[in-house]
């Protein structure tokens, strides 16, 4: 609606104005009635037009209209008057008048032509203030390449082309989601989550349908009260941009200061602003969306381990465009490859890959598939490279090739890897194919623990007599027949449960040819979730029955062995008795003890060989056993004598000899305690020999100790000439060990030696 201001100062005919321009034309109008009234209510409100009389009291219509340009050059201004003086208009329009209309009497024809006049006059000062809203926001963006600043310019442009004093910007995406942008004329609070949560579901049917929607006062009283209580907005209009079926956004546009009716002609100047934003934010949605993509480009370009390239089809083929991959590949920048063409990409070919590759290349061509090449490059630094090549064709309308387009990357670590690969795997096959021990690979299938060969190489068919080819998909329990399967089961299912590698050994198996024995190692290997069982194994049926001829020979010569012990024992006891019957039979003290002694001596060896004879070992003798056996004889021996003796024995009882070393000890001990029983103790009296054998450092020790009497001070081992102080020595000399003696308050003798048989005590 129109909205235009009259001035005149006679009421009658001003109040006829108004009502016919108002009834018949539909404008929206006020009255005063001179001109200082009129530039007071300019000042605060706005109009689309201005009427004014001529013939008017202190001012004229001519003065008012030159104030009026002097703040405001656009505003239509129409001059109306009864005076038919041409001096009149033409100083009206030298003014800047925009039309001069006469009062006629008839006042049918004179509102007519007014109404035409100031229609036309106000679409023309529209026009031409869009155009120039337009064609400003059009440099404005232009000048700009952030969105944001293309919303907040576009924001303004619609304001002024409106008229409304507030407005804001909401994004749309492609999933609809409705995003405040920028606004301008509302309060801060207008951003708040109180006033969108009652906007945005205000705005969908835009979204969905409806181009538009414009509300007065009561309207938006009625649908959003809160735009009243918390912007004091008294009318608003939201309206979709759209570009190419898609919605962009919308605008919300609101007037605080009076209630704005938006014409068809300004809904249709404003629709223009519109339509140029939409264009606006949908180019520099597509220049964002452009540069993205060409962000996302160059960052993968230049991160891919490789080189892009197009390329002409020729045979140097000429580089049009090279990634800047190409200088950590081949040395050369992009520059040099594609504008300087020094080198050629041709020429870093290998010359004995070059007619190989564009064979390939050709037939690919040709065919418009893709090629894929393995090829060697030379670098600037003059290195080899292996490269894998990947391309296709590039073909015009008439689909002619007309270039290539491919990427290259660096497989030079995965061409050695594969090399060594390949190296150990036929080493692997060759050491599976050639091995002596026959090996058997089970796959897992139909779900857990079931197990069928895949493979076995040929030293299994040799121990089973059969080809792969027949035993092949045969499950672990049909190749490995009975009493093997049940041992072969429990092993794999513990197998399975923990992965931990077995070996079982003497595993029977019932063949054709009799049973057998073979000797197993199981592992196992993961692939993927599939489980495979790997078992390595040989035959030891030979081994099993030359183990069982040993064991009986063995057998046998160890009956033999305690044989002899049992008739070496036997016949030292025949003269432990003859002895022992020869004294019997003599008189003389001196013999009777010389017999004794020997008696003894052969005692000490006899018992040795009853141990033997008596132990699971015919080889070494506990000595503890020994030394305990040897005092209860003793005590037998001089239980005559008139002295109380207590033995006390402390012997390791881990300790065990040979028979070599084991009766010099003996000997010596029989000696040693022999002596102590005779000389240390006064007759009637108490006494204490205490018999200790230890092992520590490499070294056995053996002690003979008493409380006794002790030894006369010049008395040593070395000085003493009778027979049983040169038997202990000998025997010590024969264990390579050494003997001490130490004597006061009783004699502790000492022997030690090597715990290595043959090896000299190191003093």
């Amino acid at each position: 609606m129109t909205k235009v201001l009259l001035v005149d100062d006679e009421p009658i005919l001003l109040d006829l104005e108004r009502q016919i321009l108002e009834k018949k034309f539909g404008f929206s109008t006020e009255m005063v009635e001179s001109g200082e009234e009129a530039l007071k209510i300019l000042a605060t409100t706005h109009f689309d037009a201005i009427i004014s009389d001529y013939s008017m009291p202190v001012m004229d219509g001519l003065t008012l209209l030159r104030k009026i340009r002097e703040h405001d050059k656009q505003i239509p201004f129409v001059l109306f008057t009864v005076k038919e003086r041409e001096e009149v208009a033409i100083k009206a329009l030298n003014s800047g008048a925009n039309f001069y209309v006469q009062k006629e009497d008839s006042p049918h024809v004179a509102f007519t032509e007014l109404a035409h006049k100031v229609t036309a006059a106000v679409e023309l000062v529209r026009a031409e203030k869009d155009l120039r809203i337009q064609h400003d926001l059009a440099i404005a963006c232009a000048n700009t390449k952030r969105l944001d600043q293309v919303l907040s310019l576009s924001l303004s442009a619609a304001m002024e082309s409106s008229c409304f004093d507030a407005g804001a910007i909401y994004q749309v995406d492609e999933r609809n989601h409705i995003t405040l942008i920028t606004q301008n004329g509302f309060s801060p609070g207008y951003s708040d989550h109180v006033i969108q949560a009652h906007l945005i579901p205000l705005f969908f049917p835009l979204i969905h349908g409806n181009e538009h929607t414009f509300r007065d006062h009561q309207a938006v009283h009625l649908y959003s009260k809160i735009l009243i209580t918390e912007e004091e907005i008294k009318s608003d209009a939201i309206i979709r941009i759209r570009q190419h079926e898609r919605t962009l956004g919308l605008i919300h546009l609101a007037s605080h200061t009076d209630e704005q009716a938006l014409g068809s002609s300004l809904q249709s100047s404003l629709q223009g602003i519109i339509i140029q934003i939409a264009g606006h934010i949908s180019d520099r949605l597509a220049e964002d969306a452009l540069g993205e993509s060409e962000r996302k480009i160059k960052t993968i370009l230049s991160n891919l381990p490789g080189m892009v390239y197009k390329c002409a089809y020729n045979e140097e083929r000429s580089m049009e465009f090279v990634s800047e991959g190409s200088e950590a590949l081949t040395g050369y920048t992009p520059e040099e490859l594609v504008v300087n063409q020094d080198p050629t990409y041709s020429s870093l070919i290998h010359p004995d890959d070059k007619i190989r590759m564009m064979e390939v290349i050709q037939r690919a061509v040709s065919r418009h598939v893709q090629f894929k090449l393995t090829y060697r490059i030379i670098t600037r630094h003059m290195k080899f490279r292996w490269v894998s090549e990947q391309g296709a064709g590039v073909y015009n309308n008439e689909g002619e090739v007309i270039g290539l387009e491919g990427f290259v990357t660096d497989i030079t670590r995965q061409k050695v890897l594969d090399d060594k690969v390949r190296i150990s795997q036929t080493r692997l096959n060759m050491l599976f194919t050639n091995m002596n021990a026959g090996c058997a690979i089970f796959h897992e299938v139909e779900g857990k623990n079931k197990f069928v060969l895949i493979d076995m190489n040929n030293a299994a068919e040799i121990i089973e007599g059969k080809k792969k080819e027949e035993l092949a998909g045969k499950s672990i329990e049909e190749f490995f027949p009975a009493p093997s399967t049940e041992i072969l089961t429990t092993a794999f299912l513990d197998l399975i449960e923990d992965g931990k590698p077995r070996t079982l050994t003497r595993v029977p198996c019932d063949t054709p040819d009799g049973r057998r024995w073979r000797e197993l190692y199981l592992s196992r290997s993961l692939l993927g979730h599939t489980l495979e069982i790997f078992i390595i194994y040989t035959d030891v049926t030979d081994q099993v029955r030359d183990e069982e001829q040993i064991i009986a020979s063995l057998h046998e010569k160890e009956l033999l062995l305690k044989e002899i012990h049992h008739r070496v024992k036997n016949n030292l006891q025949i003269i432990s008795g003859i002895l022992k019957l020869q004294g019997m039979r003599t008189v003389d003290p001196v013999t009777t003890e010389i017999l004794q002694d020997c008696r003894n001596q052969v005692f000490t060896m006899a018992s040795i060989h009853e141990l033997l004879y008596s132990s699971h070992d015919i080889s070494r003798i506990r000595v503890k056993e020994y030394v305990e056996n040897l005092i209860n004889h003793l005590k037998q021996e001089y239980i005559s004598t008139n002295a109380q003796i207590q033995y006390i024995i402390d012997v390791d009882p881990d300790i065990v000899l040979d028979i070599e070393r084991c009766i010099p000890c003996g000997l010596i001990l029989n000696e040693l305690i022999t002596n102590a029983v005779k000389y240390a103790f006064e007759p009637e009296g108490e006494g204490e020999i205490r018999i200790i054998f230890s092992h520590l450092a490499n070294t056995y020790q053996m002690v003979v100790a008493d409380n006794g009497r002790g030894m006369p001070a010049d008395t040593g081992i070395k000085e003493s000439s009778s027979l049983g102080t040169e038997l202990v020595t000998r025997l010590t000399h024969q264990l390579r060990g050494d003997i001490s003696i130490i004597s006061g308050e009783g004699t502790t003798i000492t022997v030690r030696f090597h715990d290595e048989p043959g090896e000299k005590l190191l003093i």
